[in-house]
């Protein structure tokens, strides 16, 4: 690839990457108070429904297996037509739970297929000895208009211009007109490229030699559970607070994982894949043990904003969801000691569906737990997890 070529689809991809950060925030933002609001669950249900939200990033590997001929971004266009089914039957058509959960399946199937390909796209477009800081500049276009998404929702649920009881959910709506513009942008992008990027061989790879990248992708399926569930059903159900609430706390997120995520990537092309494994480590166990601790402290009582605990546990939430930034370092770490460049796109989509087996495993159980013991046990119990990144770091040559 030329240089004009290269500049000109990393102009397009950032153009990508907001409408789907965009697309997902709106999305993401809003599935638990959906949930909640439309659905009325409880706890145990809340960690239950993660089953068809989560199931489908273990078929990822399988479908990267079935579809590399098509390359890297005919397969993305096929992710992003997933996720835009999804997303119109969720907005236009007041789906019942049942029928719901079938399309929220069809939804993240769209939106998981589509991780490892967003990585191998990004390192793929990256200059030699700039991949940790084109990855960080990437993971900033996502965070900003991830943050763009949850203004958009705290602003539309605050005036009123968003609610659950019309027959359109607005967020779900723009969301999809969003994915229309990704799928056009992804198209050009595939039929400008001149060559397509599949390989010969589409057999799903597990590799000894992979095996730190798994051992974090094993630990990242548990910890994330905090981000998208725990943490904010903390806020939602023993804080009491609503969609604006949660939106408002997102916007802090983004707007600090904006800043974040350059310094991440320009700290992992100048200090290496196996200190940033200790820094991700250090970090994940002191934020959720921290927010355990808190959460803990919110069990049986009634909090308002004027209450110091109430803006302590807001705290530790975004420094709980913040971890994510981290993630960038795993695909690092894939591309890093990968044996061939071929081998990064499948060996990302295998690790995302271990991810995805332990997201699968833990949300239940830590509904369960939560529902049994008490919320601070699910947050420490994360916390522990740090071990696989210290694991990992130990196997790591630099």
């Amino acid at each position: 690839m030329t240089q004009q070529n290269r500049q000109r689809a990393v102009r397009l991809f950032v153009v990508v990457l907001a409408l789907t950060a965009l697309a997902n925030g709106l999305g993401n933002t809003i599935f638990s108070n959906y949930f909640n609001e439309v659905f009325h669950i409880d706890s145990v249900q809340r960690g239950f429904i993660e089953v068809p939200r989560e199931s489908p990033g273990i078929l990822c590997m399988v479908l990267v297996a079935a579809l590399g001929f098509l390359g890297n971004l005919w397969m993305s266009v096929a992710a992003q037509v997933l996720v835009l089914i999804g997303f119109i039957v969720l907005g236009w058509m007041s789906p019942g739970y049942g029928t719901m959960l079938v399309f929220l399946f069809i939804h993240s199937l769209g939106m998981h297929f589509f991780m490892p390909l967003n990585d191998a796209i990004s390192m793929d477009l990256a200059e030699k000895g700039k991949v940790g800081t084109t990855l960080g500049r990437f993971k900033g276009v996502n965070t900003l208009f991830s943050m763009a998404a949850a203004v958009l929702v705290f602003v539309g649920f605050r005036t009123g211009f968003f609610s659950f009881q019309s027959k359109t959910v607005l967020p779900f709506a723009i969301g999809a007109a969003a994915t229309a513009g990704a799928v056009v942008l992804l198209a050009l992008m595939a039929l400008s490229s001149g060559q397509r990027d599949a390989v010969k061989n589409h057999r799903l790879l597990f590799r000894r030699r992979y095996m730190p990248y798994y051992m974090v992708t094993l630990a990242y399926g548990c910890q994330k559970r905090i981000k998208i569930v725990f943490a904010p059903w903390v806020v939602i159900n023993l804080l009491g607070r609503g969609a604006d609430t949660v939106a408002l706390l997102t916007i802090v997120v983004h707007l600090a994982g904006t800043g974040l995520a350059p310094v991440i990537g320009k700290l992992l092309d100048r200090l290496g894949v196996k200190r940033m494994l200790w820094v991700e480590a250090v970090y994940i166990a002191v934020s959720f043990s921290v927010m355990g601790l808190l959460a803990g402290m919110l069990a049986g009582g009634s909090f308002g904003l004027s209450d110091p605990l109430t803006w302590l546990v807001f705290g530790a939430y975004v420094l709980c969801v913040l971890f994510e930034q981290f993630n960038m370092v795993h695909s690092y770490m894939m591309r890093a000691i990968a044996l061939d460049p071929s081998e990064v796109t499948r060996t990302l989509s295998v690790g995302l569906s271990v991810d995805h087996v332990m997201a699968i495993v833990a949300s239940p159980v830590m509904g369960l737990i939560w529902n049994a013991w008490g919320v601070q046990y699910v947050f420490w119990l994360a916390a522990l997890s740090a071990l696989f990144q210290v694991a990992a770091a130990a196997m790591t040559e630099r």
